[in-house]
Order: structure tokens, then C-alpha cells, then sequence
């Protein structure tokens, strides 16, 4: 699933840009404006995710999302990644942007 996400990482060759996540292809990035697009497993997208996602595709990476992703969204994915990957506890904690 291809979602535009935020970016971390300072571009630094000891923390390089890349998004909060365990698994990814990255497919293009803007660091000026701190987003990327990421073709992400299906397995790796919550429900929810998916469906604010769809509700508010992106086909660029200036445009702001016509309304800001969630924080309770947020916290979603990262306790079902936390889940998913049998962690205990979120170790990621990726932002739709």
C-alpha cells in the first residue's frame, strides 16, 4: 500500500531519512518538506490506517492532507505494529503526512 508518511532522521550519514517503520520500500522522498511516499505491507497497515488513507489519498509531496492525521490514529498503528511484531510495547511510530 502506497502511504505518504513522515520522515525522521536528520540526513545525516549516521541518522539518514527514512520513516518510522519496520518494513518499506521507500519510492521518493522530499526532505524539504519532511515526506515520503512508502510502499508499505498490506500486513503492516492497520484497518484504520487503511481507510483514513483511502479517504484521503495524496498525489504529491507538498500538498498538505486536507485534515491532520490523527494522534489517536497514530497511537493505533503503533501499538498494532507493537502487536504485530510481538514487541510489548510500540517501538515505532509512524505519521501519515
Amino acid at each position: 500500500m502506497i502511504i505518504r508518511l513522515a520522515l525522521i532522521g536528520s540526513g545525516t550519514p549516521n541518522d539518514a531519512y527514512r520513516v518510522d517503520l519496520p518494513t518499506y520500500q521507500g519510492i521518493a522522498t522530499n526532505e524539504t518538506t519532511g515526506r515520503a511516499f512508502a510502499d508499505v505491507p498490506v500486513a503492516d497497515v492497520s484497518p484504520d490506517v487503511a481507510a483514513f488513507v483511502a479517504a484521503y489519498p495524496t498525489v504529491d509531496l507538498t500538498t498538505p492532507l486536507p485534515v491532520p492525521f490523527p494522534a489517536s490514529l497514530a497511537s493505533s498503528w503503533a501499538e498494532f505494529l507493537a502487536r504485530r511484531y510481538d514487541l510489548g510495547e510500540a517501538r515505532w511510530h509512524p505519521v501519515v503526512f
